[in-house]
C-alpha cells in the first residue's frame, strides 16, 4: 500500500475516532436527559432506550468511516475538473503526521482486539465450567415456575461451579445454578430469584449481551460508552426484577434473596452472567422505594433538551473542517477515482485523464496523444505533438491538480 493510501486509511480512522468521542458524549448526555423522561416503574422501556443509544455509539467508528468514505465514492470513477489550476496545495505525506495517525488507528485497533481476546476467554471459560444434572426438586421447582409464566421453550436447570444462579446460551438456555443454592435460601425467596432468571432467558439477554459487549469493544476508549454499558446492565437487571415481580415474587422478598446471595458469593468461580456490574443496591432501592415519575413541565423541558442534544449529535456527523483535505487524500489513495481535467489557454485546449497523480491519457484540441508521447518523470508531464516536440508542459498532483504555464 502506498504512502497516500496509508495516509487516507489512516486519517479516516483517526477523524472516526475523533468524531465518536464528540458525537458519543452527546448521546451520552441524550441517555442521561432521556431516562428522565421514563419512570423507573417501567425499566423494560427504559432498557430499550439504553440499548438504542448504545447501540448507536457503538456504530460510531463504523458510520463515521463508511459514510465519509462513501460520501468520497459518490463522485463516481471520474471527476471532471474545469478549472483545474492549483487552488489547494498538494496533499503531502509528512512522516511525523502520519506515524502520529498511524498510532491512533493501531491504539484503537489493538484495544479493541484485547477486549474482543477477553470476551472470548470468558465465554470459553463459561463454556468448559463443568455441568451437573440437578437435583429433582430444582427440575421440580424450575417447570413451575415456567408453566405458571406462560414461557415459550425451556429452560434446562445444571449444577455448576458459578457465584450465582445466572442464564447462559444463545441456541439453548441452561439455568446454572450453585450446589448448594437449594438450601441457601428459603423457598420463597429461592422462587423469585428463579424467576428473575427465567426473565433472562425469556428476554434472550445473554446472546444481547455477548452483541453488547462486542461493540463495547469497538469503543473502548470511550469513557461514555461504559457510562452506557453500566446504564444498559442495571436497566436489564430491573426490567428482570419488574418481570419477576409481574410473575408473582413479592418485591420485599426478591430483595431479600438477591441481597442473601449477594452476601453468600464465592468469588473464585465462573460469574459472566448478563447481569455483569449492575449495582445492587440500586436495584434493591427501586424494588423496595420506586421513583415518582417526573412532572409533565418537567418531562417537556428534558425532552427539549434531548432534541436539542441529538440535534446537535446529527449536526456533527457532516464532515468536518478536514473535508476538502480528506477529499484531496481519497483521490491520491488507491481507492481514489479518475480526475478528468479540462483546460484552456489562449494556445487553445487540452485534456487530461490522471489516476494517483499519473497521466493515463491526454488529448491535445480534442486529437488523442499517443502513450509513447506522454513522458512523465515524478511530477512533470510533457505531451509531444505530431512534430515530436514538447507541445504542454506541466506539473500534476496526486489530487488531481494541475498547473502549467499558459501558452501564448
Amino acid at each position: 500500500m502506498d504512502a497516500a493510501t496509508l495516509a487516507y486509511v489512516f486519517e479516516l480512522l483517526a477523524f472516526a475516532v475523533g468524531a465518536t468521542l464528540l458525537q458519543g458524549s452527546l448521546l451520552w448526555l441524550s441517555w442521561r436527559g432521556a431516562s428522565r423522561l421514563i419512570p423507573a416503574a417501567r425499566p423494560g422501556l427504559r432498557y430499550r432506550l439504553a440499548a438504542l443509544h448504545f447501540a448507536l455509539l457503538a456504530a460510531l467508528p463504523v458510520l463515521a468511516i463508511a459514510s465519509l468514505h462513501l460520501w468520497f465514492a459518490t463522485m463516481g470513477g471520474e471527476i471532471s475538473r474545469e478549472k483545474p489550476a492549483l487552488e489547494l496545495p498538494p496533499p503531502t505525506v509528512n512522516a511525523a503526521y502520519l506515524g502520529l495517525l498511524a498510532s491512533v488507528a493501531v491504539a484503537w485497533w489493538f484495544g479493541a482486539g484485547a477486549h474482543a481476546l477477553k470476551l472470548c476467554g470468558e465465554v470459553a471459560r463459561l463454556a468448559a465450567t463443568p455441568l451437573q444434572a440437578a437435583p429433582a426438586a430444582l427440575l421440580a421447582a424450575v417447570d413451575r415456575l415456567q408453566a405458571g409464566s406462560g414461557m415459550r421453550g425451556r429452560v434446562e436447570p445444571r449444577i455448576a461451579a458459578v457465584a450465582g444462579p445466572q442464564v447462559v446460551g444463545y441456541r439453548r438456555a441452561i439455568l446454572m445454578v450453585p450446589a448448594d443454592f437449594m438450601g441457601r435460601l428459603p423457598a420463597a425467596q429461592r422462587d423469585a430469584v428463579l424467576l428473575h432468571e427465567l426473565a433472562h432467558a425469556r428476554r434472550q439477554d445473554f446472546a444481547w449481551n455477548l452483541l453488547q459487549r462486542l461493540g463495547l469493544a469497538l469503543v473502548w476508549f470511550h469513557p461514555a460508552a461504559w457510562a452506557l454499558y453500566r446504564g444498559l446492565a442495571f436497566e436489564r437487571e430491573a426490567a428482570c426484577d419488574a418481570m419477576a415481580v409481574a410473575q408473582g415474587a413479592a418485591p420485599k422478598t426478591l430483595a431479600q434473596g438477591l441481597l442473601r446471595l449477594a452476601e453468600t458469593r464465592d468469588m473464585g468461580t465462573v460469574a459472566m452472567a448478563s447481569s455483569g456490574g449492575a449495582a445492587l443496591s440500586r436495584r434493591l432501592h427501586r424494588l423496595l422505594s420506586p421513583e415518582p415519575a417526573p412532572s409533565l413541565l418537567g418531562r417537556v423541558a428534558i425532552a427539549g433538551a434531548v432534541l436539542g442534544v441529538l440535534g446537535a449529535a446529527l449536526a456533527l456527523a457532516a464532515p468536518g473542517l478536514n473535508a476538502a483535505r480528506m477529499q484531496d487524500r481519497y483521490i491520491a489513495s488507491g481507492f481514489g477515482p479518475t480526475v478528468v481535467v479540462n483546460a484552456r489557454d489562449p494556445a487553445g485546449s487540452f485534456a487530461l485523464r490522471i489516476r494517483q497523480g499519473r497521466v493515463v491519457q491526454a488529448s491535445i484540441e480534442r486529437q488523442s496523444v499517443p502513450s509513447e508521447r506522454i513522458l512523465q518523470r515524478g511530477d512533470s508531464v510533457v505531451l509531444l505533438g505530431s512534430n515530436r516536440r514538447p507541445a504542454v508542459s506541466l506539473r500534476v498532483f496526486p489530487n488531481g491538480r494541475i498547473r502549467w504555464n499558459a501558452r501564448g
